[in-house]
């Protein structure tokens, strides 16, 4: 199967539409018609498409560490130290890190919390809130008098060695976490609610929630995953992600969409699709029987059902490529 450049793309759509030579804009009707269906073919199935996963699986929970020291200050450092066997006056978080606090005496105000982890140094950290912005400052709290302990309670994603692309036309973001496994023992995703009865200390995390910041910049949001309850020693997390790609913007010989070229065909069928649904809609509700529609796909009944039938096609070659049983097909048994 060959790939379709996003030009070529336009031009296949171009051969099933009547030339019209007082619409000056169906160039780029077409292309936003190629743009609509390669979202839409992107959102097809309830999982994600096999070409759209991504799995981080270089990320590990932190041993809990325990606090000996916080000064009334700005930002407040806390002196800790981690149970962790490997490691030796360390505290073992990082920067970016989220915490939960619990069970300090004297500075109480800290405790049964969220926050963002600055390291400061290997015995040190001080805390910011939890969108980045802002380090807590201890000044005008209670002085500390002992006690309390600081949990992993979940990363600031990506936080592996994967990064997207370089190519702007190929560099993906990630669209949701669909999938977190500890010590892969599957676990269950929560909403922000009800994960409030479930933040504690306890075991290997049994569910998980995922939320998007974008404080600095809704065109660079920051990804981030909570676990719970919140572990005191080291689990594996594996993290599936469903991938998602720019819109097809660059409408070149040299660029292509961002999937198997298998659905490169697909995209263009749609595409066609949707034009010609448009152009039913619009025929019906004009009065004079269609004279201001804008464009005519020719043999559209055809196309709609060519773009019903590649749904099918495409969920099963995703199926194929993700090691999942393919469905049976029409003829015969797959």
């Amino acid at each position: 199967m060959s790939k379709i450049s996003n030009l070529h793309l336009m031009e296949r759509c171009k051969r099933y539409i009547l030339k019209d030579p007082s619409q000056t804009d169906r160039d780029e009707l077409i292309q936003n018609s190629l743009i609509t269906a390669f979202r839409e073919i992107s959102d097809l199935g309830s999982e994600p498409l096999a070409w759209n996963r991504e799995v981080y699986d270089e990320i590990f929970t932190r041993y809990y560490a325990s606090i000996s020291a916080i000064t009334a200050a700005n930002p407040g450092v806390i002196t800790a130290d981690s149970v962790d066997p490997d490691l030796s006056s360390d505290h073992g978080f990082q920067t970016d890190d989220i915490v939960y606090i619990a069970g300090i005496a004297g500075m109480a105000r800290l405790n049964d919390r969220l926050f963002r982890a600055v390291r400061a140094s290997a015995s040190t950290i001080t805390l910011k809130t939890m969108d980045g912005q802002t380090a807590i400052t201890t000044a005008a709290y209670e002085d500390y008098s002992s006690g309390g302990t600081i949990y992993h309670a979940g990363i600031v994603l990506p936080a592996s060695t994967i990064e997207p692309s370089s190519d702007d036309n190929y560099d993906w973001d990630i669209k949701r976490v669909y999938d977190v496994q500890f010590d892969q023992y599957p676990s269950d995703p929560i909403t922000e609610a009800p994960a409030q009865l479930v933040s504690q200390a306890g075991s290997r995390p049994k569910k998980w929630r995922y939320q998007q910041y974008a404080y600095g910049s809704f065109e660079t949001p920051e990804h981030l995953l909570f676990w719970y309850n919140f572990p005191s020693t080291r689990y594996n997390v594996k993290v599936s992600i469903e991938k998602e790609y720019p819109d097809l913007v660059s409408f070149s010989d040299s660029v292509y969409p961002p999937c198997p070229a298998l659905v490169h065909d697909f995209i263009w069928h749609r595409a066609l699709s949707n034009l010609a649904m448009h152009s039913e809609k619009q025929r019906r509700s004009t009065k004079d029987g269609g004279d201001n529609t804008k464009i005519e796909v020719l043999n559209a009944n055809y196309w709609i059902m060519q773009a019903a039938n590649d749904e099918i096609k495409l969920l099963e070659y995703s199926r194929k490529l993700s090691s999942g049983k393919a469905y049976m097909s029409q003829g015969m048994s797959a």
